[in-house]
């Protein structure tokens, strides 16, 4: 009885393995120009320059497109430091097919909290979208 349950969980546990997805290449990811990096005013009507500081992203094969995990980091500068403040800001990946159709699409909103006292302010994101086979990756900040 005993071997019969070892040898169950060990066929069970090596199964595990063949449900790994399969690691691609990720598909062409640009921003539109104007859409990499913008000054906004903030809620306390200053303005901030925020921008897209790096894009880590990560695709599997799910067969009849490709899964794309992207880690998004954003930075905020601005010049006065004296209040804590928002800005108001929407990243937006978007996946487009060979025809420049639109795809899929992540968009992500919130208002990114700048600390009294920084001037620089740095957030990550994660995001993820599926991309058809040929296609291409938008990301960009408004």
């Amino acid at each position: 009885m005993m071997k019969t349950i070892l040898g169950l969980s060990f066929f069970l546990l090596s199964s595990c393995s063949t449900l790994e997805k399969e690691v691609v290449t990720c598909p062409n990811t640009s921003s539109p120009k104007g859409a990499e990096e913008i000054v906004v005013k903030s809620e306390n009507g200053l303005p901030v320059y925020m921008g897209l500081r790096g894009v880590e992203l990560y695709c599997t094969n799910s067969g009849t497109d490709i899964d794309m995990e992207a880690s998004v980091n954003i930075r905020a500068l601005r010049n006065n430091v004296i209040d804590n403040d928002y800005v108001p800001i929407t990243i937006s990946l978007v996946s487009v097919d060979i025809n420049n159709k639109e795809y899929d699409r992540d968009e992500f909103s919130y208002s990114q909290f700048l600390l009294k006292g920084n001037k620089i302010i740095e957030r990550s994101t994660n995001m993820g979208i599926d991309v058809p086979k040929n296609g291409k990756v938008y990301i960009g900040i408004r």
